[in-house]
């Protein structure tokens, strides 16, 4: 069998986003989500919403750059004034309709065997955090310096499905929303039968009991300071001198105050990995986590939590399975490393969340992008999502051009028309008006 040619595959993809966008009922959304009250009069929503997918790739957005694009998508003319009256916050809800639509989920491999098929899907969420200016610290809160002064943090909560490639939810908020409180926004989207993987930052006895009672299961590392107890006598265990006696351990035990019955699994790592382990340990600068010596002997093994039977998953699976949690931070490393995604406008807190979810739906047609040359072009080597982001960057024209269905040359030739020249101001001269005022002799 013939490989397909991956750029001929990538072309195809590009070309094919703004149907895709055309189908959906993208007015509805708009209207839903109460960006939309009255029938558009002059630009139709489709063409509102493919300028901004196609400016999702482009860096620091201006007003009178996205209403430009946004007459070219709807061919009339469309002035910033315009659009500025039509963007409100409700843009949030509008576009995250469009992402679920758009990056559905995609059914995995028929047959599918191993550690995850008894799970329809696998939830991974995670966070990540930009800064921002001083001056959007009341819409973003971040963390006070020692002048006691709040800086701007935009913190975006995500959680993706890892085996159908699709966005379940988004949310952006500032820092003081941490982790923590965001842990219960997974009872909102998983469902009966999920399995979900999140790192310690989310860790809740009681999000995970919830999980288990609607028959969701879950797969976490083991926080340290737990305490552990026999779920037959209700007494506590000793786990320190269990493991030195016996170096593994895989049952069911109660866990911490609230005694959530969860299946605790241990496994030993190498010396090497341990001692390095306790040497970050020791010089970690708070001191809040100084380790103690029970913590470093434990720093000897790893220590999980799940409700997935050992009939499903022996030992040895929960290791290799909470791996594919790292997927969520190469997810990230794309998208601000080589997607520009911290290139975006910071002027206000509009102008904030219209450049983040732009981007957003721009990273992750990418990442579906990725995945669809992995299935169609894959077959002797696998695709790589970071060096897919990295072409795709170094490229952002050509994906702007085929979302906008215009060729290369059309796009340039609008950028050259409308963003080339100075703009008249009655208050100041530009460097050639100032060169002829200059060379007049005139005061």
């Amino acid at each position: 069998m013939s490989t397909l040619s991956p750029d001929l595959v990538l072309k195809s993809l590009f070309q094919d986003i703004r149907p895709r966008l055309d189908q959906l009922p993208a007015e509805s959304f708009a209207r839903a989500s109460g960006f939309l009250k009255r029938s558009p009069r002059k630009i139709p929503i489709p063409a509102l919403l493919a300028a901004l997918v196609a400016l999702g790739s482009e860096t620091v957005l201006s007003l009178e750059r996205v209403a430009k694009v946004i007459g070219l998508a709807a061919n009339v003319p469309y002035s910033t004034q315009a659009f500025h009256e039509r963007l409100s916050s409700r843009i949030e809800g509008f576009l995250t309709r469009v992402a679920a639509a758009l990056l559905q989920h995609r059914a995995g491999p028929a047959g599918q065997r191993g550690w995850l098929s008894s799970f329809p899907r696998v939830l991974l969420q995670d966070s990540t955090c930009e800064p921002l200016p001083e001056h959007l610290a009341r819409p973003f809160p971040g963390s006070k310096n020692q002048r006691r002064r709040q800086r701007g943090t935009l913190k975006l909560q995500f959680i993706t499905d890892l085996l159908g490639g699709s966005v379940l939810h988004w949310a952006l908020s500032g820092f003081t929303r941490n982790d923590q409180a965001a842990s219960v926004d997974i009872l909102q989207i998983a469902q009966a039968g999920d399995l979900v993987l999140r790192d310690l930052g989310f860790f809740s006895l009681k999000v995970f009991r919830s999980l288990d009672l609607f028959g969701a299961y879950f797969l976490s590392r083991c926080k340290q300071g737990l305490n552990f107890y026999d779920p037959e006598t209700g007494q506590k265990l000793d786990l320190i001198r269990h493991l030195k006696a016996h170096p593994r351990w895989d049952g069911w035990v109660l866990v911490g105050e609230d005694k959530v019955r969860l299946r605790l699994v241990v496994e030993p790592v190498s010396e090497a990995v341990a001692n390095e382990r306790r040497r970050k340990a020791r010089l970690n600068r708070d001191q809040r986590l100084h380790p103690g010596k029970e913590s470093l002997f434990l720093m000897g093994w790893n220590m999980f939590l799940t409700n997935v039977k050992a009939d499903v998953w022996p030992p040895k699976a929960l290791f290799w399975v909470y791996r594919l949690r790292w997927r969520i931070e190469i997810i990230f490393k794309s998208w601000k490393s080589h997607l520009r995604f911290i290139e975006f406008n910071k002027r206000n807190d509009l102008m904030v969340r219209l450049s983040v979810l732009t981007k957003l739906l721009y990273c992750m047609l990418v990442a579906k992008c990725s995945d669809t040359l992995e299935s169609l072009c894959g077959r002797q080597q696998h695709v790589s999502l970071l060096r897919v982001a990295r072409v795709v960057g170094h490229c952002a024209c050509l994906f702007a051009a085929a979302v906008l269905q215009l060729t290369p040359a059309q796009w340039m030739a609008h950028q050259v028309r409308q963003h080339i020249f100075y703009e008249q101001r009655s208050d100041r001269k530009n460097f050639y008006e100032l060169i002829k005022f200059v060379d007049s002799g005139l005061a």
